[in-house]
């Protein structure tokens, strides 16, 4: 069968565990904070590392954090804060 017929073929990282969790480090560098802050931020607004059922890339040992998580992070006024000292 033609490709066409069947719809457009899905881009890498636009559906299932990839787009859902981001690695603590890719973290860390959407909101430009250093590890010591980012753990300050977390224990004060209440987000834990999530655990997939299968970890993006098969990579254990690693923390991962719900997009949706990251995202209310980065609108946070603490965040000036943060990156100011």
């Amino acid at each position: 069968r033609k490709l066409s017929r069947m719809g457009k073929k899905q881009k890498t990282g636009n559906a299932g565990l990839q787009a859902t969790y981001l690695s603590r480090s890719s973290v860390l560098k959407r909101l430009q904070l250093t590890l010591k802050d980012f753990r300050r931020l977390c224990i004060l607004k209440g987000i834990y590392p999530r655990h997939p059922g299968k970890a993006p890339g098969d990579k254990k040992g690693q923390t991962f954090y719900h997009v949706k998580d990251v995202q209310y992070l980065s609108h946070e006024p603490l965040l000036v804060k943060f990156r100011e000292f």
